[in-house]
């Protein structure tokens, strides 16, 4: 079996076997096995996630927003069905509640019988799940959160379809100290899209980008966006105000991350010339 996502710029996977295929109430889902990349997840024909990159992905995607928090106690994920985030949250022994909103079960279950990570997670007294839709519960939620990860929405597109912004609805969940974290949708190629997201973001939130690699993602490379009204968000951090990754940083503490190097904070927010100059920041 081959695969290949319908865009002007995606990967073409071949020799694939199907694990499972699911009609949920709501969508398609494909479970399916490349022989050297692992397991893939797709949804509605676009995919979720590559098992051999997913670490990639999404421990940028918590650790370096969570590198602005002192205390990272209650995270609020949007989409994230796979687990992959919650179960990197988790990893902070300072956590009290990681409350994941997806719209639909059948992911989860999916990942439960699959993965040992999501099993975890599933059965861990610290994560919650609420089964809706995100927009509208973010829209009644009277929660604060120290952390609010967007691993489901196009910002920009669904700021546009509930003419009001998506960035300011996120950033209203946070704590004093609390930050967003989001992958911008598209690739930095797809210029436009990257070029009104951080229209949003420059002058009215304190604000750190990485420029990071996702391969099962078209276009490859994104830039990640961490912003809030925190006064700790700087793209001029050299170490994390964080509390477990300083633990890892000055007593040697042995780091649960795969990728993720706290240490090396700067690197992450090294932004090359090129950026710079193609997004005039």
């Amino acid at each position: 079996m081959n695969f290949y996502e319908n865009e002007s710029v995606s990967l073409y996977l071949q020799g694939l076997e199907s694990i499972e295929n699911i009609d949920s109430e709501k969508q398609h889902i494909s479970f399916l096995s490349h022989p050297s990349l692992g397991r893939i997840l797709i949804i509605n024909g676009e995919i979720q996630h590559i098992e051999a990159y997913q670490a990639l992905y999404h421990e940028l995607l918590v650790h370096l927003p969570a590198a602005f928090v002192p205390q990272v106690e209650k995270v609020l994920i949007l989409g994230g069905g796979s687990l992959f985030a919650a179960y990197e949250t988790l990893k902070y022994p300072t956590i009290k509640t990681v409350l994941l909103c997806d719209y639909d079960h059948a992911v989860l279950d999916l990942m439960g019988r699959h993965y040992s990570h999501a099993k975890e997670v599933l059965h861990d007294k610290r994560f919650h799940y609420v089964e809706s839709d995100g927009w509208e519960f973010v829209k009644q939620c009277s929660e604060k959160f120290d952390l609010v990860i967007n691993d489901c929405f196009n910002l920009i597109l669904a700021s546009q379809k509930m003419l009001t912004s998506s960035f300011r609805l996120l950033s209203g969940l946070c704590t004093d100290n609390g930050v967003c974290a989001d992958v911008i949708y598209r690739h930095i190629f797809d210029q436009q899209i990257t070029t009104d997201t951080l229209s949003c973001l420059k002058d009215k939130y304190n604000l750190a980008l990485s420029l990071v690699i996702v391969p099962e993602y078209p276009g490859i490379l994104h830039i990640e966006t961490v912003w809030g009204k925190s006064n700790l968000i700087t793209q001029n951090a050299h170490n994390p105000v964080n509390l477990f990754q300083q633990e890892i940083v000055e007593h040697s503490r042995c780091s649960p991350f795969q990728y993720y190097s706290p240490v090396n904070l700067p690197f992450y927010l090294y932004l090359p010339p090129y950026i710079k100059k193609r997004f005039n920041l």
